[in-house]
């Protein structure tokens, strides 16, 4: 997609901002979300609402097209109560004030009703679905599929991204707020988008060093 960052947005990429964000960011880590939400709802305009009291940075339809609710230098409100201990050894509390966060568009955890999946609404999900149960022991079941095509922009956004602030850890809400959380799931394959995006965001760090 060859994205790229001008005055910390993505440049070209559709801009819906939310009203939910503020404060000064200097990210050191990336969190992946899922929505929980289906194809007709959009994400993007909800966190253009106050009274939703939610944001993200970035926002990753179905069919992989980006937009971007909040600049990358400023504060959103996607973490919620969250610590991590981040590979320096230091602790961090509210990740709010120290991450950017991604949210792919995604029903997350479905139930069996005879031959369907349905969601946490009730509605059956067309597509395809994993069985699998979550790294930390629940939930257990289906899993709505996460697109190619959602992959593939999560990756060209979070190579630039950690590329230009310097990111080096990349987690799930689920590792940010265990037990609270369970997004992005099993059917997000965080070890093989970590090692796609770090070890091409340092070549693009080090190309750019030497510009």
């Amino acid at each position: 997609m060859g994205l790229s960052i001008s005055n910390h947005r993505l440049a070209g990429v559709p801009y819906v901002p939310s009203p939910n964000s503020g404060g000064a960011l200097r990210p050191r880590f990336l969190v992946i979300h899922y929505t929980a939400g289906g194809p007709q709802f959009d994400t993007a305009a909800y966190f253009a609402r106050r009274a939703a009291k939610a944001s993200a940075h970035l926002v990753i339809r179905r069919d992989g097209t980006p937009v971007q609710c909040v600049p990358f230098d400023m504060v959103a409100w996607h973490a919620g109560k969250s610590r991590w201990t981040g590979a320096d050894g230091k602790r961090y509390a509210n990740l709010n004030r120290h991450a950017i966060g991604f949210e792919i568009e995604n029903w997350g955890p479905l139930r069996k009703s005879g031959p369907d999946w349905l969601s946490w609404s009730g509605q059956p999900v067309g597509g395809a679905v994993i069985e699998a149960r979550h790294k930390y022991g629940t939930p257990s079941g289906g899993w709505e599929a996460f697109t190619q095509a959602q992959v593939e922009t999560a990756v060209d956004a979070a190579r630039v991204i950690c590329a230009t602030y310097g990111i080096a850890e990349i987690v799930g809400h689920d590792d940010i707020a265990p037990g609270r959380k369970s997004d992005p799931g099993p059917a997000w394959d965080m070890a093989a988008f970590r090692s796609r995006v770090l070890l091409a965001s340092k070549s693009l760090a080090a190309a750019d060093a030497l510009t």
